[in-house]
């Protein structure tokens, strides 16, 4: 029986080791799988679609490259977030900055707003822009993807002591650029909504995976 017919469905463990064995249909039913939460987060590290997209192709050429030398001790989507941001981070060392993609902001408004300002989308997008690109990369893994200390640590390469520091300067930093003094407390719900605001847009953009599939 052809392993496209259960390739959908096998865990994670199994996709892995056909993975490994070059079966193609597990690496595009592993690429179906993963590649939104790729690209959503590729998209707000760069504010382009276009260039999200080519990141993401670049991402999975090397996961699949590389995929032999993938242990399993942390998740799939972690190894992924880790080559992902290494794409995005030394794009970014390569490139002046730009202005944030209309598309991009456009994707951002959204009726569930709870009251803000619907300029508040664009602010967010552009003080994360204004941010050291590792701090932006650590905070969308936190608050938009969901990642815990230990994980970022493994996708930043970044001792795990270090991480709640360093989130918490990075917040201080979007707080002074929003001018928006959030409560003391660690990660207030609006703080987290805002941040976080951008993951239905940005998937909404992504084109569809026949046009990312490599």
């Amino acid at each position: 029986m052809d392993s496209r017919d259960h390739a959908p469905t096998l865990t994670e463990h199994e996709l892995i080791v056909r993975c490994k064995r070059g079966d193609r249909a597990a690496q595009h039913a592993l690429y179906e799988r993963t590649s939104e939460r790729v690209f959503r987060l590729l998209v707000r590290m760069t504010h382009s679609a276009d260039t999200a997209e080519d990141l993401a192709q670049d991402t999975y050429l090397k996961a699949f490259s590389a995929i032999a030398t993938f242990d399993e001790r942390s998740a799939v989507n972690t190894w992924l977030y880790r080559i992902a941001v290494n794409e995005a981070l030394q794009w970014l060392r390569r490139k002046t900055p730009v202005p944030l993609d209309p598309e991009v902001a456009a994707a951002r408004a959204d009726p569930r707003n709870n009251g803000h300002d619907p300029g508040a989308h664009l602010d967010i997008e552009n003080a994360l822009a204004a941010l050291d690109p590792m701090d932006r990369a650590m905070l969308l893994l936190r608050y938009q993807e969901g990642l815990d200390y230990r994980a970022i640590a493994e996708v930043t390469e970044i001792a795990m002591g270090t991480v709640a520091s360093r989130l918490n300067r990075a917040r201080e930093r979007l707080r002074e650029l929003l001018r928006d003094f959030a409560p003391e407390r660690e990660e207030t719900q609006a703080e987290v909504r805002r941040i976080s605001h951008g993951r239905e847009g940005a998937a909404r953009i992504a084109p569809p995976v026949e046009e990312r599939a490599s």
